[in-house]
């Protein structure tokens, strides 16, 4: 399998077509170009959304067992993060070789086990801390509102959580986006500034998230930029550095 780096993507391209054929939504996907009406979806849509949307998602994806070293360590890891900053997280590994973490709006973060094969313990929380930040900052859920209206939604788009839960499982329109969606470089640095920071509040090692950004770096070499709209690793580590320094 070919490694990919894109950290704090909201990465949906594993949902598999078959959702669709699972779910009955009578004929309203054929409804589907009311782009007003994908654009006023509510943020309990949003969020009822990005859990339904977890559920089938981690059905698909390998998650590695509560027994599972992978497991084991993350929930080492994450003790006591349950409810961060006013959030209700959940946490959980794909055993899947891609250096890859996300976050959604209903809470749920996902690290692969590329990159915890990667990273040492801090940096793995430099990481947690950064992808906290993307849904506290509401990067997540704006990106996910984002995809409905470029996907076009349907007339059901403006409808209660349960219905817009199932369309986004459903429309590959809509996952397509959720996969290609790009954070913003201001969004990137305001959650590299948000992981710093909980680092702070938990007095983990502020250095890691340098180093971290660095081991990125390195990965990237040969494959291009992660994202051109992004900056590039070593820009945000020279960034933390500059924060670390300071203290």
């Amino acid at each position: 399998m070919k490694t990919t780096i894109r950290i704090a993507a909201l990465t949906m391209l594993i949902l598999s077509a078959g959702a669709a054929s699972a779910i009955d939504l009578g004929g309203m996907l054929g409804a589907g170009k009311d782009l007003a009406k994908a654009a006023t979806v509510s943020d309990k849509d949003v969020i009822e959304g990005s859990r339904l949307m977890m559920r089938q998602m981690d059905k698909e994806e390998k998650v590695a067992p509560a027994g599972s070293k992978y497991a084991k360590r993350l929930a080492m890891l994450t003790k006591g993060l349950e409810n961060e900053d006013g959030l209700k997280l959940n946490f959980a590994v794909y055993q899947s070789a891609e250096i890859n973490a996300f976050a959604t709006p209903d809470g749920s973060i996902r690290i692969y086990a590329g990159l915890m094969d990667l990273m040492n313990d801090e940096e793995l929380r430099g990481v947690i801390g950064h992808e906290i930040g993307h849904t506290k900052l509401g990067h997540s859920a704006s990106q996910m509102k984002k995809a409905l209206v470029l996907s076009a939604g349907t007339k059901a788009a403006g409808a209660s959580g349960n219905q817009i839960g199932s369309m986004v499982a459903a429309n590959e329109e809509t996952i397509k986006a959720f996969g290609n969606a790009q954070f913003s470089q201001s969004d990137e640095t305001a959650s590299d500034d948000y992981g710093f920071k909980f680092m702070q509040k938990h007095k983990y090692d502020v250095r890691a998230m340098e180093s971290a950004f660095r081991k990125l770096a390195k990965q990237e070499q040969g494959e291009g930029s992660m994202m051109a709209s992004h900056p590039g690793s070593n820009s945000r580590a020279d960034r933390m550095k500059a924060a670390a320094d300071k203290l």
